[in-house]
């Protein structure tokens, strides 16, 4: 018998296996394209990724190096406290449930009633007390430092409400009932912060430019300055803010200080602090209510308070004092009054902001919201400035301020944006705002700038009347930069209760001598040493100027229990 070889297959077989296998291909290439096709996705892919990070440090500019450097150079400014992990989310999650829209409404739906009673006291150019709806904040990377904000709760003043007084020190004249009146009616829609105008594309208004100077129908001198400056009332923003206000107290007294006819802090709080008697105040209701105790970022709330300013502004008029704004924050140091402006009626004279080397308007997010705004503005009109210091006609804040409240409010939202943006965040806002507006102000950098010195940044005050502490100053010996600093000042180090009530002075340092660098290795020269004494001095003149409130806030606190007991008993 022959033996049998292998089976053969048989051809019906082989030809299901041929169209399977060609069924597979085919539809492969139907559902997922040719290999050619396949890689120029992946390519896209990567390039719509590179959209949306920042870029290497190999492929940056100097002046987005900068950026990153600001950003990344204060551990205290971005370690945002001591909280643990489980802590910083639900404080993020609470933080980002307040900049909805919902939660927005809902901190701004209080009765008109009681709206207008709070806003009788609240008033611009005067000592306010009660809480009503309209403005303010604190700053940049170098505002409030999370990780040494005070977490205080402020008692109202059942006393101080009941009677608010005039602070004329600061104020060009006394408000009047009318003014106060005025404010209660603007308040009760304060906070809807619509836009001001018709425009094409949200925020963007064509004739910007062409807008009333300010809503005050009279004619004001054309060089005047009503100087404003946000704050939520924190123990560590008022401690800068009563020095900011001494100071700014002292330099009206030398010539050309004529020009700053009135001075308003923007307190963004649902209740009234400690300072309200001593510093002229208008009280915006906040979008997030807990920082009156604690939060991560309370500047997230500035545009949306000065929005609210500017419509009670334009309900009452009398609240703006002067052609002239200057928006600032509550860590500056006046020294000189601002060289005279020009006339604000003239608008071919431009208005003033501060060129910062850590803002880089060239991130290509940055570029992609203007042309999103405003597709025939050019990316290269963007300043690197931020809201303050910024002096601007109330037109420019109008038409510049609902972009700078939308951003900020959107950046809070997408954590890509605000990992990119940094502390710095919500002055990209503003600055986008300017441009998709065209608005004339010019933006310059030290030391030409008239507005501000960043010591020890800035070596030297150069042009500037102001000075602004945002980075600590640390001595060190040349050659044991990792041992302990021998002399500090540093904002973050001042946030005690007692110490807003009472200022300290403030440590001078010792004398110079060559072999002293800063906290970065670079050395402290004579001129820098220098321009730190002569901000300090001012300072120390401030606060020994200023009066201790201890006492004073003791009985108001108390009258406010005993208030408060007494109602109780006539109700029971």
């Amino acid at each position: 018998m022959k033996s049998r070889g292998p089976p053969k297959r048989s051809s019906y077989g082989t030809f299901l296996i041929i169209i399977c296998f060609s069924i597979g291909l085919l539809a492969g290439y139907l559902f997922l394209g040719s290999p050619r096709t396949m890689a120029a996705a992946l390519k896209q892919q990567q390039s719509d990724k590179s959209e949306h990070v920042a870029p290497s440090k190999d492929s940056i500019s100097k002046e987005m190096a900068a950026a990153l450097k600001q950003q990344q150079s204060d551990k205290s400014e971005r370690a945002a406290g001591a909280a643990t992990d489980k802590d910083r989310k639900e404080k993020e999650a609470m933080m980002k449930a307040q900049q909805s829209d919902k939660s927005e409404n809902k901190a701004a739906s209080g009765t008109v009633s009681t709206r207008q009673e709070q806003a009788k006291s609240a008033v611009a150019g005067g000592a306010g007390v009660a809480t009503a709806a309209v403005v303010g904040t604190d700053a940049k990377p170098n505002t409030t430092s999370t990780s040494s904000v005070a977490t205080t709760a402020v008692t109202a003043n059942a006393t101080t409400a009941a009677n608010p007084t005039v602070n004329t020190a600061t104020t060009a004249a006394p408000v009047n009932a009318s003014a106060a009146a005025g404010a209660a009616a603007g308040n009760a829609s304060a906070a809807a912060t619509t836009a001001p105008a018709k425009a094409a594309v949200k925020g963007v208004f064509p004739d910007a430019n062409t807008w009333p100077i300010t809503p005050v129908k009279e004619k004001m001198p054309g060089n005047t300055i009503h100087t404003l400056f946000t704050s939520n009332g924190s123990p560590y923003q008022n401690i800068q803010a009563r020095i900011m206000v001494g100071t700014y107290n002292i330099v009206r007294k030398m010539p050309g200080g004529e020009r700053l006819v009135a001075l308003t802090r923007i307190l963004h709080r649902t209740t009234p602090d400690e300072v309200m008697d001593e510093i002229p105040t208008f009280i915006a209701q906040p979008l997030q209510p807990e920082c009156d105790k604690w939060c991560w970022f309370p500047v997230a709330d500035r545009a949306n308070a000065m929005q609210q300013w500017i419509d009670a502004a334009e309900k009452d008029p009398s609240l703006v004092k002067a052609p002239w704004l200057l928006l600032l924050e509550t860590d500056y140091v006046w020294m000189k009054p601002l060289p005279d402006p020009g006339d604000a009626y003239d608008r071919s004279v431009p208005g003033w902001s501060f060129g910062f080397d850590y803002i880089a308007p060239s991130i290509p997010i940055i570029r992609k919201l203007l042309t999103e705004r405003c597709p025939d503005c050019d990316p290269a009109t963007i300043p690197n400035s931020g809201p303050a210091p910024v002096l601007a006609r109330f037109s420019d804040f109008k038409a510049a301020t609902p972009i700078w409240e939308e951003l900020s409010k959107w950046i809070e939202t997408h954590e890509e944006a605000k990992k990119m943006l940094g502390w710095v965040r919500e002055m990209y806002a503003w600055d986008i705002g300017v441009a998709a507006n065209k608005l004339n102000i010019r933006n310059q950098p030290p030391p030409s700038s008239p507005l501000i010195s960043q010591p020890p940044h800035d070596r030297s005050i150069g042009n500037a009347s102001m000075y602004h502490y945002t980075w600590g100053t640390l001595y060190k010996k040349r050659g044991q930069e990792k041992e302990k600093e021998f002399w500090i000042f540093d904002k973050r180090t001042y946030t005690a209760y007692e110490h807003m009530l009472k200022l300290p002075a403030i440590p001078m340092p010792p004398d110079w001598y060559d072999g002293i660098v800063l906290q970065d290795g670079l050395p402290v020269t004579k001129e820098l040493h220098d321009t730190v004494v002569d901000m300090l001095r001012r300072m120390n003149e401030a606060v020994a100027q200023l009066p201790d409130l201890t006492e004073n806030v003791k009985k108001q606190k108390e009258a406010a229990a005993a208030a408060a007991a007494a109602g109780k008993t006539s109700t029971s």
